[in-house]
């Protein structure tokens, strides 16, 4: 690819490698969907034609949505498709500890993943036969059930199963929920987290209605970790929110892997693509538009404003103070701000 590659009809702004991350920045969120459907949709037909399975690892969050959207869309028009996908495994990455009958139920990723994706991909194909939720109640039993569903995608990648991962990126930088508390060096496993100061802010504003205050938040999540997503042969990351500006730059900005960015160790994949949109990248290149002349160039004053502008928390005085020095540390570890 070119440095910075714009393209005729305008939907890619710029495409460029960070680490071994083939990244493009799209116009926009439906673009950004699209060109990850037809990627992923190229993906799964190639497998197919190979007689190689395929479980698909996806996200679930709003960050999710277009390429959901576009997925639907396209195999409502394809017969093929339709047949890939019945046989497709579906997998999540993380959820909440609540189960179907809690009455917060509608705020698990079990529950967005069926509203959201199976069950209108379900209409089109007919069925769906090989979903895998991750059941967890909240009780005893959620750590056999974590333990089952590692098992589950370790004994597919012993098998050859080809797993097709799309991810996203947390507004501090957490991959799934593995954020910046938890190390980077640990076995492939699943994990039980307390939910950060930052991390809250994103499901607050993610899922206002749900989530109204920092109390309304769930204290724990259950995650695969970082060293678990490494192991997908392919990963595709979408990121379409402006919100998502600082840790776009925090994971693309520089060629370093930090553990206080959980998810800039995708830089070390050797398969890896990214698409992110214009507003989720404004600050990125800008970034790179500076270096392209000094290559240590730091973030320039208006753009560091308005990544301080996204912590911005009327309910939390004390979260937004804590949230933006934390954003500001990180930013001097990458060299992006003076020391």
């Amino acid at each position: 690819m070119n440095p910075e590659h714009v393209s005729d009809r305008g939907e890619i702004v710029a495409d460029f490698r960070c680490g071994r991350v083939d990244v493009f920045v799209t116009r926009d969120e439906a673009v950004m969907g699209r060109l990850t459907a037809q990627h992923i949709i190229g993906r799964l037909t190639t497998m197919a034609k190979a007689g190689t399975p395929v479980a698909l690892w996806l996200m679930a969050a709003p960050s999710a949505f277009p390429f959901y959207r576009a997925l639907i869309d396209a195999t409502q028009r394809d017969a093929a498709l339709q047949r890939i996908l019945r046989d497709a495994e579906f997998f999540q990455f993380d959820d909440y500890p609540i189960g179907r009958e809690d009455p917060h139920f509608p705020t698990t990723f079990r529950h967005l993943l069926e509203e959201q994706l199976y069950r209108p991909l379900a209409r089109v194909c007919g069925s769906l036969p090989h979903v895998h939720p991750l059941e967890l109640t909240g009780g005893e039993t959620d750590r056999d059930v974590q333990a089952a569903y590692c098992d589950a995608i370790l004994q597919r990648k012993e098998r050859g199963v080809y797993l097709l991962q799309l991810k996203g990126i947390g507004m501090d930088g957490h991959w799934g929920f593995h954020g910046a508390e938890t190390p980077l060096e640990m076995e492939p496993g699943i994990i039980t987290v307390t939910m950060n100061s930052q991390n809250i802010r994103q499901q607050m504003l993610d899922w206002p209605a749900y989530f109204p205050t920092p109390a309304d938040v769930p204290r724990t999540a259950c995650t695969f970790n970082v060293p678990m997503f490494l192991l997908a042969d392919e990963i595709v990351d979408n990121v379409p929110q402006a919100s998502k500006a600082y840790s776009v730059l925090a994971t693309y900005g520089t060629e370093t892997v930090l553990g206080d960015v959980p998810s800039s160790a995708i830089k070390q994949h050797p398969c890896a693509r990214a698409y992110l949109t214009l507003a989720a990248a404004s600050v990125l290149l800008e970034l790179r538009r500076a270096r392209a002349s000094n290559p240590r160039a730091a973030l320039h004053p208006a753009s560091l404003r308005q990544l301080r502008e996204l912590w911005q928390d009327p309910t939390d005085a004390d979260a937004q103070r804590n949230n933006i020095a934390l954003m500001e540390r990180v930013l001097r570890k990458l060299e992006l701000l003076p020391a």
